[in-house]
Formats: structure tokens, sequence, C-alpha cells
């Protein structure tokens, strides 16, 4: 039987999937948004909408962890569609390889194999966490090191993650509970104080972030010169268009238009990665517990993760750091990183960013279609056939977290 390989990079915003003979994979929103007037979207269907304004999108994600199968099911078969130009599936000779956050609680992974065999039908099966992939997504399966530093910020937290060998080292995987959802979250509370009231339109926000927003090479230098750093940004009319814009010196503005001036606001959010401190400004003085709390930043978890790995291996891990997901796409993101390790680290070690040249969003999906074009996939999945005759446990023992 000729079996085709589908990779599915199964994130808690965007859902990144397709076979592996495709070039690069669709991307679908994974939610279901509903407009003002009731009308329901799924996946990128909101996109048609004459408007944008008033979403509000419902995710099957929840802390990154997979609750709804309720919401997810339709969302994948509207991604199948996108996949096969609306032609029917065969699972029946498709091996999928399928993306999870690491310590997914097991009652939910097992929920994920139910559906992925029972439901689906698919033949052969891989589950994985999504950081585990990217060192794969190099063109040139060579140039894999043995040693790896995964740094994966997405929409719900940043992972750090060592690879040695190919695998995970569970000891050293670290968690930043901060990532796009609450940079946006920041970025809407400072925008409505100080601008617009803009609580309702999260898609705006969204684009606002990921079309101004930067990481600060040196925050208090960036905070005197403010105003250097200050931006003009075009809201959308839903006529000229439906998401805004940068203004820039030679783009043609109507005089009617709306904008948005923003100065801190640009590189005060994301540095909530380093200063967490900075996303309870605003919270009421009599939550003492919180405002006294010592808060992790991303450096301390980076260095926390290394030196929790094997004393060979640290140097080897801190000169082979690998950036994915989409918050690690704001401009600065790996530069800054690279400075604050280059203080923390020992000064003798190599601080080193790998890059592919791959979108960094997209970088897990194509290490996924690396991998599942090779013959190791074949010894690490599970088919359908072993599913049914082990039982759902099975899948959990092959795939599951050791317990630390």
């Amino acid at each position: 039987m000729n079996t085709q390989h589908l990779v599915f990079d199964n994130g808690s915003y965007n859902i990144k999937a397709g076979f592996v003979e495709q070039e690069r994979p669709i991307k679908v929103q994974n939610a279901i948004s509903k407009a003002r007037d009731g009308h329901l979207y799924i996946g990128n269907d909101f996109q048609s909408s004459s408007s944008y304004s008033g979403l509000v999108f419902k995710r099957p994600h929840d802390q990154g962890h997979l609750v709804s199968w309720e919401c997810e099911k339709p969302i994948w078969d509207y991604t199948m569609n996108e996949i096969l130009n609306n032609k029917e599936l065969d699972a029946n000779s498709v091996h999928l390889t399928l993306t999870e956050t690491p310590f997914q609680l097991p009652q939910l992974s097992m929920n994920t194999d139910q559906i992925v065999f029972e439901e689906f039908g698919f033949h052969s099966f891989y589950r994985c966490p999504s950081p585990s992939l990217a060192p794969w997504g190099f063109s040139d399966v060579s140039k894999v090191s043995d040693f790896a530093l995964v740094i994966d910020s997405g929409y719900n937290a940043t992972w750090i993650m060592p690879m040695i060998y190919q695998r995970v080292y569970w000891q050293g995987v670290k968690k930043l509970p901060i990532g796009g959802a609450v940079l946006d979250g920041l970025l809407k509370e400072m925008i409505s104080f100080r601008h617009y009231d803009v609580s309702d339109e999260p898609s705006l926000v969204t684009t606002i972030k990921e079309k101004t927003c930067f990481l600060a090479q040196n925050f208090k230098e960036s905070l005197q010169s403010r105003k250097s750093n200050s931006c003009e940004f075009i809201l959308p009319d839903f006529k000229t268009t439906k998401v805004g814009y940068v203004k820039t010196k030679n783009t043609p503005v109507d005089t009617d238009a709306q904008s948005l001036k923003l100065f801190d606001e640009r590189f005060s959010v994301p540095e909530a990665l380093y200063h967490a401190d900075i996303i309870f400004d605003n919270i009421a003085s009599n939550s003492a517990p919180i405002q006294t709390a010592s808060f992790k930043s991303l450096t301390d978890l980076v260095v926390q993760s290394i030196m929790s790995c094997p004393e060979v291996s640290r140097p080897l891990l801190s000169a082979n750091i690998l950036a994915s997901g989409g918050t690690a796409k704001l401009p600065g993101f790996m530069e800054r990183l690279r400075s604050e390790l280059t203080k923390e680290l020992p000064s003798d070690w190599l601080v080193q960013f790998k890059e592919n040249g791959i979108d960094l969003e997209e970088s897990n999906w194509f290490g996924g279609r690396a991998l599942a074009s090779s013959d190791i996939v074949n010894t690490v999945s599970i088919s359908k056939k072993e599913y049914f005759e082990h039982g759902s446990n099975w899948c959990q023992k092959q795939f599951g977290f050791k317990n630390l």
C-alpha cells in the first residue's frame, strides 16, 4: 500500500498542515468565530466577512491544551477540505504526524488518539511536542545537530526544550506562560487606556502587534527615546482596508482616515517576556501576593534549562539555539535573547542561533515534513491495528512524556 504522509502542526492560534509533497503548509485559523450579526465562521472563513470588527473567537485550546474536540473537529474537517480541494480523504492510506503542547495532560492526549483512529481512521500515527520537530527543519538533514535548544514562542506560551540526540530531554523543558495571547491582551489594555476602546477588536489588536511591535535591544534607552520609536497605524475603514496598515512617508492616506499614534507600546508589550511585572502594573495595590511575587524571565528559564542538562552538553546547547513560533517572528527577538544570554552564560561559551531561512511560524511543520520523509518515522509510529490491539493506553506509553 502506498502510504501518504500528512503533517499537522496543530497550533493553538494557527494550524499548519499539508502532505509532505507540498512546498509549504496551508495555514488555518484554529478557531470558530462569531460576527456581530450572529454568523459563524470556521477557520479562515471569517476573512470573507465584510468587516472583522466585533468578531469573537472560540478556540479549542485552553492554556495550550486541546480541551474541546467539539470545536476542533469541524476545524480539522475544514482544514482537510482546504488541503484536498474538497476531495474525499482516504484516511486508511494516510500516516499522520501530529503536534501537541509539551506536558499535555494524558487524558487529553488519549482523547486525541481516539479521534485520530476511531473518528478519522488514519492508517498510522506519530504524536509529539511541536518544538521537538524544529531541529529537523533544515533542508540539509546533515545539519541537524545532535544537540539543540529550541525556543518555541507561540500563542499560549514560550517553551524552552533541549534536544539531545534528537530526543527531548524532559528534565530541562521549561515554560514561560507568556506568548502571543498575553501580549495581545497587554496591548489591548494599553491602547484602550491611552487611545480608543479596542476591547471588542481582537483581530485588530493582533494585526497592530504583528505590524508594529518589536523587542528593544536596550529597554531603558528605548524608553528614553520613545518619540523616535513612534509610528502611526491607520485604522481599518472597511472600504479601502479591512485590517489597517502602518503609515510611511510614501503612503497615500485618506484625509478621513482614523489613525493610532504608538510610542512605547511598540516595545513595552514584548518586553513582558523579560519583565513580567509589566503585565501587572495596573493591578490594584491590594493584590499584594502578585505585586511582590518574583517572576522568571525568558533569560532565566533558558539558563535554567541549559543548566538542567548534562554538563558536557551545556555549551553545545548554547551554540545550537533554534527559534520557532509566531511570537519569535517579532523583530529583534533573537538578537535580544542572544545579548541577554551572553551576559548570563560563561564567557567562553558560544551563544548562537541557527537559522534555516524558513518562516519561524512554519519551521516546526517543515521539521515534521522532513521527519515524515525519513525512515525513522516508521520506527516511532503506531498503526491503527496496534491501537485497537493494545488499547488506548498504548499511544500514551509510546508518545507521552517521561515522568520526572
